[in-house]
């Protein structure tokens, strides 16, 4: 539950009515989801500006969110699961992962106005790993391993989960609170699956939450860079470079039009999506 500043409570808003999670396939009268119209100077607030920004990248989002659990996943393939088609190689689980992660990115923008919490994030995991895991949204009560390392995560508490998340939150810099949260949902594997995916969707809701920008993992270094990083991490408990890295490459600021630093540097590809 969360209270407003007239101390009225509020629930997360649901997903739309009818085909739960879908998105408008008509924006503005042109028949691409893709597209947002365009916003007039001043009109808008920065958090209102980072939702068109992401409703703009909204493909480009659900294809490098998606890669995070779904290797060589291309673009193209993003887009026709998106439209409703099902590229003919495509993996049931691949298509169900996009598709669960659309309902994911709508219920995202249905909630910007609110702060993220626990009900939010157990909300985001139910959302990605709804018919994909037994029991998605719980906080894990069980010990889990993790492929790569030695280090094994305790079993969480809620008392100790919530602490966590308001000392991540309670940052100055809001950058520091969203990339914070991804990396302690991340390294204390909080929900039994699809921990990478629920503290993305996290760190995108503190971003635009925010009005500073979206966060996106880039696909090229997945398999090697981030996880190197990501495994770093985990056995050291040493925050500062990865939180450093991901401020470089996944942090895309609404002051530079949604690009990352290792973008405009020219360290990271711009998709021509983008």
């Amino acid at each position: 539950m969360t209270m407003d500043a007239n101390n009225r409570s509020h629930r997360p808003a649901g997903l739309p009515q009818g085909v739960a999670g879908t998105f408008d396939t008509t924006v503005s009268g042109v028949d691409d989801a893709d597209v947002a119209p365009p916003m007039g100077a001043g009109a808008v607030s920065n958090a209102e500006a980072c939702v068109n920004l992401a409703k703009r990248r909204t493909i480009d989002l659900l294809w490098k969110t998606a890669s995070i659990e779904v290797r060589g996943l291309t673009f193209p393939d993003t887009r026709d699961v998106f439209k409703g088609i099902t590229p003919g190689d495509a993996r049931a689980r691949d298509v169900m992962v996009l598709n669960n992660l659309k309902h994911a990115w709508q219920f995202l923008f249905d909630n910007t106005d609110w702060p993220v919490d626990w009900q939010y994030l157990s909300e985001y995991n139910r959302l990605v790993g709804d018919g994909l895991e037994p029991s998605p949204g719980r906080l894990r009560n069980d010990m889990v391993t993790i492929g790569g390392t030695r280090y094994v995560p305790p079993v969480p508490s809620y008392d100790g989960v919530r602490d966590q998340i308001g000392k991540d939150l309670g940052l100055d810099d809001p950058e520091d609170r969203a990339l914070n949260l991804f990396a302690s949902i991340s390294r204390g594997q909080w929900f039994s699956n699809g921990n990478k995916r629920t503290s993305a969707m996290a760190a995108n809701h503190c971003l635009i939450h925010d009005g500073v920008g979206i966060f996106a993992l880039p696909p090229e270094r997945m398999d090697d860079e981030f996880r190197d990083r990501l495994i770093g991490f985990y056995e050291s408990d040493d925050r500062g470079p990865f939180i450093d890295w991901l401020k470089y490459h996944a942090v895309g600021r609404l002051v530079d039009n949604g690009l990352t630093s290792a973008q405009k540097n020219g360290d990271d590809p711009i998709h021509d999506d983008m």
